[in-house]
């Protein structure tokens, strides 16, 4: 067990040996009494991000209590969040809890992005054998698309996103400009490079530019 204390708010926890860092895998053979795991842990203060706030427990209050919003438009903003405390925060609170946990670590994050990015643009199989591939929130429908999930998890929906364009085969590439390195769509077969024409167009600035320097220089 662990107590989280921040800004007067205090909530135990329980926090899992399988996250404590690599040096106290064998805490056990340590600890062998509470004092002990105090005496051992009591440097260690992991960052953990709590979410406050109320959930909604059905979907009426979920409706209700919330507004729709385009689960592929939270995928493209999360594909680009940087691993920075003030910036997750700041995602957060736009999009909603993470999930059902008492907390979450940004380690969590970079390991979604990495695990998006590998089934979108190398290969779906580790996806589907992994534990992301079906939200426990996704459920049946007697009508198309047959399949729905209703919920305020960020995490839900960006793990649905990807399951859903990996059913129908969509294909994807990895953003040509290299300070992007975005995921996205594959829409035709004209050799798109570029995840939007912004990107597109500030290479093109840039290959005039490296252009123009060259001819200065000769």
């Amino acid at each position: 067990m662990a107590k989280i204390e921040a800004r007067g708010f205090i909530e135990p926890v329980r926090f899992s040996r399988d996250r404590l860092p690599e040096k106290w895998a064998g805490l056990w053979m340590q600890a062998y009494s509470n004092a002990d795991v105090e005496r051992v842990l009591e440097e260690f203060r992991p960052l953990l991000l709590v979410p406050v706030g109320k959930t909604y427990p059905d979907d009426e209050s979920l409706r209700k209590n919330s507004q729709p919003a385009d689960a592929w438009s939270l995928r493209d903003e999360f594909m680009g969040l940087k691993p920075d405390v003030d910036e997750v925060v700041a995602f957060l609170e736009r999009w909603g809890h993470w999930n059902a946990e008492p907390f979450i670590e940004i380690s969590e994050i970079v390991r979604l992005q990495r695990s998006i990015l590998d089934a979108l643009t190398e290969s779906p199989q580790g996806w589907f054998a992994s534990p992301y591939s079906l939200p426990s929130d996704l459920r049946r429908r007697d009508e198309f698309p047959y399949l729905e999930i209703l919920t305020d998890r960020a995490e839900a929906a960006l793990r649905v996103t990807v399951t859903a364009d990996l059913v129908k085969q969509s294909k994807f590439r990895i953003c040509a400009r290299p300070d992007c390195g975005q995921p996205f769509k594959v829409e035709s077969s004209h050799g798109q490079k570029y995840c939007t024409p912004k990107c597109g167009h500030l290479e093109a600035v840039r290959r005039s530019r490296r252009a123009e320097g060259k001819k200065q220089s000769v």
